[in-house]
């Protein structure tokens, strides 16, 4: 509040002091006289220089804070936001617009209106002081700073349509960046020498945007022509009036420069205010998108009193009759879908690509509900469990395994991040997942940090990944385990050698292994061949085999592959 007294006291002291020079020698004014009112100029000047640095650090600090608060709420949100809206390119445009401007926008808008504060104290100080030499200057000052208001929200309006309508070509264009620059593409990059032809589709997109950008940005800045023409006939008029009175004699020139000043003052802390509501209006707006984001509901509700899970899942798992289509998807996923996994049974799942494989998992993690039919864990039913809780009794190697570029300890740990790490633990499941060996080569032991990322990292093979994803399913420890295709990127031995321990490694859990590798899932307690979206057929291997159906006909058709 400091602040905002600055310019009014200065615009009374800069008149007092151009009084008494006017009046010199003839009125008896000495330089003594003028000294206590420059020595308060000074003074004044000082303290303002001085605040202003002080709030540009704070100002700094409290932005940054508000930004990294924004932040944390978008990542919270978007890191636990349902599977199903994935399916959707609306969801992405969404997560695009909200995270456009999430890094300034929040902490600016904070900002500002706290700043109409001291605006506002400032803009009634000064106004008084014109009110008292005449009305006519407050009303001047208002008008022009309402019409620049109103000038400025149009291109608050026409900036809005257009970042909106171009959020698709804008994450086609980072895409493709991405693309060009990322790890996991740079093999396919270079060997197909699709470089050029990217770059060339990355800059006529990039061209087509910025030359609607400029388009936008011409109209506006016709517009803010239009907004400092307001101002300036505003202040031009102003003057106008003064210099009529005082050519009048209806002022003196003390008063001269207090209008001059105090009508300057008036006009620009309105234009400041003008500009902070314009601000506010923009920033608004914009993070509409923020918080519309942040007020996505849940596809998968949690219970409002959700059913605990019983210690031991002895009714094991059951689909009753289960049926689910994709969201936007063109057909069941699957239907009419029947399967008892027994407690403690390694059960199998075989059939070829978009069997209902998947789905069966996603429907069991609770990443989607069924749209028809039901389905227990333990007797009791999904949707009457929070999904956090049923999540935390399972463990889960999916195919397409996430990598964390971390310390080998790390990423093992990460099975069960809530906890401390447990070295002794962290060492047992990378024996049980024969990624020991990977350890052991590393100078670091568990400390060493993987992949190439970060500084004094150290790449692995994509079979060395997944022996880390092995161990860290072992070490979650979990009552139920579901591995897909968990050995696809070992060699012969080590896969044989996995596959041979994995029960031994239940320890008597539940455990649900889906793989295309026939020879692999001999061992599983039964197997169960999905086609349709149904489980066509169930069994042991021997039974499989004697059966003579699809199980029997595609292990021969892999089996005679090996022959």
């Amino acid at each position: 509040m400091v602040t905002a007294t600055v310019q009014p006291i200065t615009v009374v002291l800069g008149s007092l002091l151009v009084s008494k020079v006017a009046a010199g020698p003839s009125a008896g004014v000495t330089f003594g006289d003028v000294v206590p009112i420059i020595a308060a100029l000074w003074t004044v000047s000082a303290v303002q220089r001085a605040i202003g640095a002080y709030q540009g650090f704070g100002r700094d600090l409290f932005v940054r804070r508000v930004q990294l608060e924004a932040e944390r709420r978008l990542l919270g949100k978007a890191s636990t936001i349902d599977l199903g809206h994935f399916d959707h390119s609306d969801w992405h445009d969404r997560l695009a617009r909200a995270k456009r401007d999430v890094s300034w926008r929040p902490g600016d808008l904070t900002w500002s209106v706290l700043g109409l504060s001291a605006n506002i104290v400032t803009i009634v100080l000064t106004a008084g002081i014109l009110a008292s030499l005449h009305w006519a200057l407050v009303a001047l000052a208002l008008a022009a700073a309402m019409l620049s208001l109103l000038l400025e929200r149009r291109n608050t309006v026409r900036m809005y349509e257009y970042f909106y309508k171009e959020t698709p070509e804008e994450r086609e264009r980072e895409y493709l960046g991405n693309l060009l620059v990322e790890a996991k593409s740079t093999k396919e990059m270079r060997a197909y020498v699709l470089s050029e032809h990217l770059l060339a589709r990355h800059r006529r997109l990039s061209e087509q945007l910025l030359e609607k950008r400029k388009s936008m940005y011409a109209a506006g800045a016709r517009i803010s022509l239009a907004s400092g023409l307001v101002t300036g006939t505003s202040l031009a008029l102003a003057y106008a009036f003064v210099a009529w009175r005082g050519v009048h004699g209806m002022i003196d020139a003390g008063g001269v420069v207090l209008v001059i000043g105090a009508f300057a003052s008036v006009s620009g802390t309105l234009q400041s205010i003008s500009s902070t509501f314009v601000a506010v209006d923009q920033h608004t707006t914009f993070l509409d998108d923020y918080f519309s984001f942040l007020a996505i509901p849940p596809l998968v509700p949690t219970p409002a009193a959700p059913a605990p899970l019983p210690a031991r899942l002895t009714d094991g798992i059951r689909f009753e009759g289960v049926g689910f289509r994709y969201p936007g998807g063109d057909g069941a996923a699957v239907e009419g879908f029947d399967l008892h996994v027994r407690d403690g049974e390694l059960l199998a799942l075989v059939g070829e690509n978009g069997a209902g494989k998947s789905t069966f998992v996603k429907l069991l993690l609770r990443f989607y509900d069924p749209t028809a039919g039901r389905i227990t864990i333990g007797g009791v039913d999904l949707k009457d469990v929070a999904p956090e809780v049923l999540r935390d009794r399972i463990g889960v190697l999916f195919q397409d395994f996430a990598t964390y570029e971390l310390t080998v300890r790390e990423n093992v740990a990460l099975g069960r991040a809530g906890r401390a790490p447990d070295d002794e633990r962290i060492g047992k499941a990378l024996r049980d997942a024969r990624a020991d060996a990977v350890v052991r080569k590393l100078p670091a032991g568990l400390d060493a940090r993987t992949g190439r990322l970060f500084e004094g990292g150290h790449d692995l093979s994509g079979g060395e990944w997944q022996r880390l994803a092995l161990a860290r399913i072992m070490y979650r420890d979990a009552d139920l385990w579901i591995l897909d295709e968990p050995t696809s990127s070992l060699d012969p031995e080590a896969e044989a050698a996995v596959f041979a321990e994995l029960k031994a490694n239940l320890h008597g859990r539940m455990g649900i292994v889906i793989s295309h590798r026939f020879s692999t899932v001999r061992i599983a307690d039964r197997i169960a061949v999905i086609d349709g979206g149904r489980v066509q057929e169930i069994g042991t291997h021997d039974e499989l085999m004697a059966l003579g159906g699809r199980y029997a006909r595609l292990f021969e058709l892999q089996a005679a592959g090996y022959r």
